[in-house]
């Protein structure tokens, strides 16, 4: 890829066998911070490098994500700036490597950032692209996670018992990079956990849920103790928050009741 004409910068290519491509944002698909906490424990828990970066200038409105100041050596001010980035690992115990994009939605630009998107992954050699999603829903925060989605291949959902989703309507960028990966005819998942929308809090069992599926559908076994730990204490801290705040109290009393009923 020709780094004076795209905004990709490609730091080295890596050698890659079969490379699944995993993507997750911040922002509005990112409902309790699922998908991108998911993907950020596949970066640690992997040791994942990152290779490549996407320059913030074309694509982001700076008022509306502002770039941070960092202090180096206590004194001199650094600014940060938002990145997409890119990084790629092994995956013990498969045939394959992972190739992982994490990022904020964009607010400019859709279509040439997907096809950005698109034209690096295609020069890796990838044939499966699947995005992370969280959305907010009416769901009661005690029970299992729920994990809906889709898939250019019934195969997959057949097999995996994917509950595929019926929505339409407004969507984000995950949206719009499934439909470019799907036009590219590579295989494309897209993965969704429901959280509850009355907690405001990350929610480290939406990343759990999706992480489990992901492993479940392409058979790969990474270390989730950490998040797990995470999630087992999620419970105990929304029954905290709930005690304390009588409306959102009185709303689980109506979600269980509901649940009850069916």
């Amino acid at each position: 890829m020709d780094s004076d004409r795209s905004p990709i910068h490609v730091e080295y290519t890596p050698k890659l066998k079969d490379p699944l491509i995993v993507a997750a944002f911040e922002g509005w698909n990112d409902g309790g911070q699922a998908a991108s906490t998911a993907v950020r424990h596949l970066i640690e828990t992997l040791n994942a490098e990152k290779f490549a970066w996407i320059d913030p200038e074309e694509y982001y409105v700076f008022t509306e994500t502002r770039p941070k100041v960092k202090l180096e050596e206590g004194r001199l001010r650094k600014v940060v700036w938002h990145t997409n980035e890119f990084y790629h690992a092994q995956l013990s115990g498969a045939d394959r490597d992972i190739v992982l994009l994490i990022g904020t939605e964009p607010h400019l630009k859709w279509r040439g950032y997907s096809q950005n998107v698109l034209d690096l992954v295609q020069s890796l050699g990838a044939k499966t692209f699947v995005t992370l999603g969280g959305f907010l829903g009416d769901t009661l925060y005690t029970l299992p996670v729920q994990i809906s989605g889709f898939c250019n291949d019934a195969s997959i959902e057949e097999r995996f018992n994917l509950q595929r989703t019926n929505y339409e309507g407004p969507t984000g960028i995950v949206g719009v990079l499934s439909d470019f990966a799907r036009q590219a005819e590579l295989v494309t998942l897209s993965l969704w956990a429901a959280v509850p929308y009355y907690i405001s809090i990350p929610n480290p069992k939406g990343a759990h849920a999706l992480l489990n599926k992901l492993q479940e559908v392409f058979d790969f076994a990474i270390d989730l103790s950490a998040i797990e730990a995470e999630a087992n204490t999620f419970d105990n801290e929304i029954n905290n928050i709930v005690a304390k705040d009588p409306s959102v109290a009185a709303y689980v009393r109506e979600l269980k009741k509901r649940e009850f009923l069916n």
